[in-house]
């Protein structure tokens, strides 16, 4: 038995992987715009200490569905497919990276905005 997979074994892979990419994705960014509402309605009246456990579960949540998209991923190179072209390359990695800096800055700037909340009208209740 061959283990090699045919046009359309290869065809359905890449389709799995890249849906199970983008949806990590978008649940990440769903996630993160939660968190970021959450703090802007709540952050100035949450506890320090929710604060810290929010931002620990957001950190938690946000590197557990990078490393589920990065499973999947590997789980594709199992079966030595490239999920693009070789002429392609240079987009799948511009994607790649640019992806991670939107995860890693993303997930920064939200747990900066956990601890900031929105206080503009924290000092003005006159």
């Amino acid at each position: 038995m061959s283990n090699e997979l045919n046009n359309e074994e290869l065809i359905l892979l890449y389709d799995v992987v890249t849906g199970s990419v983008n949806e990590q994705f978008e649940l990440w960014l769903t996630i993160t715009f939660a968190v970021i509402i959450a703090s802007y309605l709540a952050g100035h009246r949450l506890a320090r200490s929710l604060q810290h456990l929010i931002a620990t579960l957001y950190t938690a949540v946000s590197v557990l569905l990078y490393l589920m998209l990065l499973g999947a991923v590997q789980f594709s190179q199992q079966f030595n497919v490239n999920l693009g072209a070789s002429s392609e390359s240079s987009v799948i990695l511009a994607v790649v990276v640019l992806r991670t800096a939107v995860w890693i800055l993303g997930t920064i700037a939200t747990i900066v905005f956990i601890f900031s909340g929105h206080r503009d009208d924290a000092g003005n209740d006159a």
